[in-house]
């Protein structure tokens, strides 16, 4: 029962958390196209996309063991001796590729910015060693089950960088892509200082390289992540770098504020990544494979029970939440592409909540394999259409596709050996449900919807919609008595706090 309470627990922690996380992309993205102008998002968005590539490959999968010992760590030195030697490791390697970045950076510049972006490239030093220490400092609480501590963490990066924003421009200064870097780099080191100074009381300060051996071991788990975050991050960001090349940067930042809309559902399947490896860990490796099995089938139903009213919601309100968010010029151009985008994310979403399993399994090989495939397809398909139909639709229909094929390879592979109930009665109703609401939201759109967009407007038939399908949900009985029960008593249940060391 603990498990299971602390499952829930720390999924609503981290969702209040991260629903700001990714509403700072929502909040930020108007802020930066109307101050800088669509042209400049879009290149800042192939800055950022790249940057954080390159700190993502940089451990070349050193980290995995941390990762996945961390939570049935025993005491001090047990941390601390998968803690400092893959964190020295990850610094080194991170240092020397953003050597690379910045020599390779003229010939980036010239291909895909065509000379249009003003950046300092010598700023990605600063930026990668705070935002590692940021990164390094909540997987350490993470992985030790303080999610409120990450949750802290998290919550307060994002806010920073919002405030900070907000205020330069109620101050005056110009925002400019140096600044929102300059930004990043003290928000992260503001966050990361109090961490860091809290980890060296519970653990000390080592200078500690790794063990050849375990290196070795830990790279073998851990390089297929990689590669299977290098071949991700050709699935979910490649069509930005051929809409570019093709078309122009104005229509990535027309792409990206459509896509950045479309994908916010992927917050809850994010959210189980945080949550289920460390929980899913500790109760295989307490031989309760059973509880395992429990919240990943839990956390499948939730996010088809959001995410697919959230398709529908998409098909109907894409273009006045882009008017009111962006501009008329984004939505006219990019509006197709939300709803393409947020259907594809129901099966993305899916494949990484599936993809957890395989984690806590060690066998990390088969998500790289998985992602390889899906890559290729979806590249290959960008490269070949895109250049004859020069449209942002396109790369939206393609990813779409290319995330349907991930998720069934995925879903074969890991129904084989551990039973997924996808409750196929609750998926209908939930259809049935959305299908009411996005009739009714369309109806409301044609008589109300005619003058000019206002946000009273929007959230109040987003408010409508959610009314109408979370009463529809109940009429339908999506829920059994029993699992309401259940919920109750594990989100209430007043023993958490002392069973979890408050």
């Amino acid at each position: 029962m603990s498990n299971y309470r602390t499952f829930v627990k720390n999924n609503l922690i981290i969702l209040s958390g991260h629903l700001l996380i990714y509403a700072q992309g929502v909040i930020l993205m108007p802020i930066i196209i109307k101050t800088i102008g669509v042209k400049v998002y879009g290149g800042y968005s192939i800055l950022i996309t790249s940057v954080g590539f390159l700190m993502a490959i940089a451990s070349f999968g050193v980290g995995f063991r941390r990762s996945r010992y961390l939570p049935s760590a025993k005491d001090a030195e047990e941390r601390r001796t998968l803690f400092y030697p893959q964190f020295y490791i990850n610094f080194a390697s991170l240092m020397l590729l953003s050597l690379g970045l910045i020599l390779s950076y003229p010939i980036m510049d010239r291909l895909f910015f065509k000379g249009d972006l003003h950046f300092s490239i010598w700023l990605v030093v600063p930026y990668y060693c705070f935002y590692l220490l940021y990164g390094q400092t909540t997987s350490y609480f993470r992985y030790t089950h303080r999610i409120s501590v990450f949750n802290y963490s998290t919550l307060s990066y994002a806010c920073l960088n919002i405030i900070m924003i907000l205020l330069l421009i109620f101050l005056g200064y110009k925002l400019t892509i140096n600044v929102l870097f300059i930004i990043q780099i003290i928000s992260s080191f503001l966050v990361a200082l109090p961490l860091t100074i809290k980890m060296i009381q519970e653990i000390g300060l080592r200078f500690a390289l790794p063990d050849m051996k375990d290196l070795f071991d830990d790279i073998k788990l851990g390089f297929p992540l990689v590669l299977a975050y290098f071949f991700d991050f050709i699935l979910n960001s490649s069509d930005k770098y051929v809409i570019t090349a093709y078309i122009s940067i104005t229509a990535v930042g027309y792409y990206n504020a459509a896509y950045a809309l479309g994908s916010l559902i992927i917050l809850i399947p994010t959210i189980s990544g945080v949550v289920l490896p460390p929980l899913i860990s500790k109760a295989i490796d307490t031989g309760n494979e059973v509880e395992a099995r429990t919240m990943i089938n839990y956390t499948v139903k939730g996010f088809l029970l959001v995410g697919i009213p959230f398709v529908v919601g998409c098909a109907v309100m894409s273009k006045p939440i882009l008017i009111l968010i962006t501009n008329a010029e984004v939505a006219n151009n990019a509006f197709l592409v939300t709803p393409m985008v947020s259907l594809g994310t129901i099966f993305y979403g899916l494949f990484i909540i599936l993809a957890n399993v395989l984690f806590v399994r060690l066998k990390t090989a088969i998500i790289f394999k998985i992602n390889i495939f899906a890559a290729i397809f979806n590249i290959g398909l960008n490269l070949i259409i895109i250049y004859y139909i020069r449209n942002i639709l396109v790369a939206a229909i393609t990813t779409c596709l290319s995330y349907f094929i991930s998720f069934v390879i995925m879903n074969y592979v890991i129904t084989n050996d551990w039973f997924i109930d996808y409750d196929l009665k609750s998926i209908m109703k939930s259809i049935v449900a959305s299908l009411c609401m996005g009739i009714i939201l369309h109806y409301l759109s044609s008589m109300f919807g005619t003058g000019p967009i206002q946000i009273s407007y929007v959230l109040g038939e987003v408010i409508v919609g959610i009314i109408i399908y979370c009463l529809a949900i109940l009429l339908l009985r999506t829920f059994s008595s029993k699992e309401l029960i259940y919920l109750k008593k594990l989100v209430t249940n007043q023993n958490y706090a002392a069973e979890n060391g408050g």
